[in-house]
């Protein structure tokens, strides 16, 4: 069972809200204060590489974030410990370090996070975790174990690579892969869930032969651009079919096996051939 240290940041966005509305403090410094500044180091902790992109947001709107606060704090803490616990016994890290996961208010003004991703939005520096949410998305509770075990993965797949000395090449599909794999593991633990940007695209085929022919598209692919005709997340869609390929080619391999072969022989052992 891995060491996981749960960092809730609700109470200190009751100290932010107070700074906005009491002290007229600027939104953008009072997030970094309050939000971001007493609690980066954990989540960074170990991270040799530039993340600034991952902090959270601030949130503008501060009447939504009142209404996210009170149902937070009817969230259990100990349920999603035990939740988190669970899921990585199934996939054992074999690693000793503390897992800083921190739970954060999300802005309800995103509407891709609110309407297409169920309200939880994670991110993975580097083997910890960031898990964003917003409340007030219908059935937002049930997804955060799940986007916790996909980026608990990250932090698996990561570690072992570096443990074993495998190496990535340079191709574009190395993302989706990693997601690919992600996802197929938290779906393995919450087979209920049916995430919006795994949904099966009837022209998966056609797709992957356009976008491994035509480089000025791979940037574009991971999450779409629907001016190009790129489906929303079809990076995520592919890299689920191309691992979900691999494994039925290879029924004997395990999600922990998976963590330890290199992208290309999973890419290779699918149709979805270079």
């Amino acid at each position: 069972m891995a060491n996981i240290k749960i960092i809730s940041t609700f109470e200190n966005a009751e100290d932010y809200i107070k700074a906005v509305e009491e002290h007229n403090e600027n939104t953008q410094e009072a997030w970094q204060k309050y939000m971001i500044d007493p609690f980066w180091a954990d989540i960074t902790y170990g991270v040799n590489r530039d993340v600034s992109f991952m902090k959270p947001a601030p949130i503008q709107d501060i009447n939504a974030l009142k209404e996210q606060l009170k149902i937070l704090s009817q969230l259990s803490i100990d349920e999603l410990r035990s939740e988190f616990d669970r899921i990585t016994t199934i996939l054992p890290k074999d690693c000793d370090d503390q897992i800083f996961t921190a739970l954060y208010p999300a802005c309800d003004s995103d509407k891709g996070l609110k309407d297409r991703e169920n309200g939880v939005r994670g991110n993975g520096p580097d083997g910890n975790v960031i898990i964003n949410i917003n409340p007030l998305a219908r059935g937002y509770h049930d997804w955060i174990p799940y986007i916790f075990a996909h980026e608990y993965h990250h932090g698996v797949w990561g570690y072992t690579q570096w443990r074993n000395g495998i190496g990535m090449d340079e191709g574009f599909y190395n993302g989706m892969i990693i997601e690919g794999q992600a996802d197929l593991f938290a779906e393995s633990i919450f087979p209920e869930l049916i995430p919006q940007w795994n949904r099966p695209l009837s022209n998966e085929t056609e797709l992957w032969e356009r976008v491994k022919t035509d480089s000025t598209i791979h940037e574009a692919s991971m999450f779409g651009d629907e001016t190009k005709g790129l489906p929303w997340c079809m990076g995520y869609s592919l890299g689920r079919a191309i691992v979900s390929d691999y494994m039925k080619n290879h029924p004997n391999k395990s999600f922990m096996d998976l963590t330890n072969t290199k992208l290309t022989d999973i890419l290779n052992g699918s149709r979805f051939k270079f």
